[in-house]
């Protein structure tokens, strides 16, 4: 009954550790054979090349993910709207516990600042959208050039969400672990069947000069997060 079990559920793609590094992608563990890798363009093969302490070099950055088979590239979706991303502010706000503020912008004058805002289509159902968030603006442009930097310690606080088909209500939330420990600002990949059991996976992702974080997130189709494999690293080799 155990082997049956092991055999009906695919294995997760390893956390292979892998680091967005200027022109190049850099995995934790020197590699000598060919590495697949995935990103939200799908699927790609590269040779690694010995990089320094033990590491590999896989060609050209990006937010990246050793797996161990064919992936499909993400599907980009249409533009949330307006209304929409600005509810989502206010419901972010409830989970990280944000205070409002006198900004002019609708997400940030929620008291948060929201990083992304994607949709997530379901079998016989509304759709569900989820959203990440910062209590921060770090990294957003300001006026002159250049990005914010983080102003406090409770600035890198940060929260993924599932929210219903018109943001007015939380299905479930977690925290981020990865973006609180980099301070890296949280992006999400739009969803895609990882490991082909039918569930939707989620990437979040992130890089603040040379810390960063990589985190998986699995949405059932009763909108509720479960956490997968994270990657968070410090210092990029």
């Amino acid at each position: 009954m155990l082997l049956a079990l092991l055999l009906a559920c695919p294995p997760s793609p390893p956390d292979g550790g892998v680091y967005r590094s200027g022109q190049n992608a850099v995995a934790r563990g020197a590699f000598t054979a060919p590495v697949m890798l995935w990103g939200p363009a799908g699927t790609v093969t590269r040779v690694p090349t010995p990089g320094p302490d033990g590491t590999s070099f896989l060609g050209e950055a990006g937010p990246l993910w050793i797996v161990d088979r064919e992936l499909p590239a993400v599907e980009k979706g249409g533009p949330v709207p307006a209304a929409l991303v600005e509810r989502a502010g206010f419901r972010l706000r409830e989970v990280l516990g944000s205070q409002k503020t006198r900004e002019i912008d609708p997400a940030r004058g929620a008291g948060v600042a929201m990083r992304s805002v994607v949709k997530m289509r379901r079998k016989l159902a509304p759709p569900v959208y989820v959203a990440v968030a910062t209590v921060g603006s770090h990294g957003i442009p300001v006026a002159g050039g250049g990005r914010a930097p983080v102003s406090a310690p409770g600035d890198c606080k940060a929260a993924i969400a599932v929210l219903d088909a018109e943001a007015e209500g939380t299905l479930s939330t977690m925290p981020l672990a990865g973006a609180e420990a980099s301070c890296a600002v949280p992006v999400l990949t739009a969803p895609v069947d990882r490991d082909g059991d039918g569930v939707w996976d989620i990437l979040v992702h992130g890089q603040a000069e040379r810390a960063g974080f990589r985190a998986w997130f699995t949405v059932g189709e009763d909108g509720l997060l479960l956490a997968g494999p994270t990657s968070v690293w410090t210092e990029i080799p």
